[in-house]
């Protein structure tokens, strides 16, 4: 298994919203800026876990909160990630068939991907909504120290499921104004990038 694009282009050459319809670009936007956020979370994280180390080993204080804490914020930035990483083509795919397929069978190839993204992704949408609702109403808290209520690890499942299936259904749409998607490593398609800069 390899990371491939289904872009030759690579993603620093690219536009971080692109153009198109409005509501396309809102979405674009939408999982830009999840992903912004996901970023600054990992940061918060590497804070956390450097404050509770000095709290611990060098203070002799440890925390009761660090744990929690960042344990939910990488819940967070996980979920809150998966969109932009289907609009940049960072998803994991096994192109062994398809590879070399014609231009026609690739876009179709990519329809049914999407399709299924978008559909699993709205199913786990109401599925977790469901589940989120009964913890707020039930009052549910997670065995842990800090005892935070069970919602607040239940909400960034909705919300980056909820991201994917937009940015599932706006690929979907620009599909077929599209070339048809090229399935290439992401060293292939660095390397067919440099080649371009050399001519």
């Amino acid at each position: 298994m390899a990371v491939v694009r289904t872009h030759p282009e690579p993603r620093a050459h690219r536009a971080p919203v692109e153009s198109g319809p409005k509501a396309l670009r809102l979405v674009d936007a939408l999982s830009l800026w999840a992903a912004r956020i996901a970023a600054v979370m990992i940061c918060v994280i590497a804070a956390i876990l450097a404050y509770e180390v000095a709290a611990r080993y060098v203070f002799h204080a440890p925390t009761r909160w660090t744990s929690d804490v960042g344990t939910t914020l990488m819940i967070w930035l996980s979920f809150l990630a998966m969109a932009q990483s289907l609009r940049s083509d960072g998803m994991i795919r096994i192109t062994a068939v398809i590879g070399n397929a014609p231009p026609a069978l690739r876009r179709l190839s990519q329809a049914f991907t999407l399709l299924v993204i978008a559909g699993f992704s709205l199913m786990a949408v109401w599925l977790c909504w469901g589940a989120m609702v009964e913890s707020f109403n039930m009052g549910r808290r997670q065995p842990t120290m800090l005892q935070m209520p069970e919602w607040i690890a239940e909400a960034p499942i909705i919300a980056g499921y909820a991201c994917l299936a937009l940015q599932a259904l706006a690929d979907l749409v620009r599909l077929p104004f599209r070339p048809a998607p090229v399935f290439v490593s992401s060293e292939e398609a660095e390397l067919h990038a440099l080649s371009e800069e050399s001519r």
